[in-house]
């Protein structure tokens, strides 16, 4: 497994992987402007024989937020998520982050379920967060 910060080269990968994992995929020119415009925001990409997983991280000043996490279906559920995570974190420590945030789709059991076993409480519950009027679920971590 390897970690590597995100180029424009990675970006197909990353769309079709932004289709299979998230109700609401972010489009290419979100992606873009994370990658070149948000200067708080650090890509990501996970590669275990070619891409398996990639992230959004922003960090801010003592706060870290994980903006995107996803992981490719065939390699769900084999960890992959978990040390993906644990990279982020660490990621954020070394910036000197004080604590890590993120908002989850409270149907999400499986990413929830990452979340907690990985130190994150809930805080809050955003309302109809999603444009569907799914709720989000908000969780924090100190670090």
């Amino acid at each position: 497994m390897m970690f590597r910060e995100m180029t424009d080269n990675d970006l197909d990968c990353v769309l079709e992987l932004e289709l299979n994992c998230f109700k609401e995929p972010w489009s290419e020119k979100e992606c873009l402007y994370e990658l070149h415009e948000n200067p708080f925001s650090h890509g990501w990409i996970l590669e275990d024989d070619g891409i398996v997983g990639y992230a959004f991280l922003w960090e801010t000043f003592e706060m870290a937020q994980v903006a995107r996490i996803g992981i490719a279906s065939s390699f769900r559920k084999k960890g992959y998520g978990h040390v993906l995570l644990q990279y982020l974190i660490q990621r954020a420590k070394e910036q000197e982050c004080e604590f890590m945030t993120l908002e989850v789709r409270a149907s999400n059991e499986a990413a929830l379920a990452l979340y907690k076993k990985n130190g994150f409480i809930q805080v809050n519950v955003s309302k109809h967060y999603y444009s569907d009027g799914e709720d989000a679920i908000v969780m924090t971590k100190a670090l």
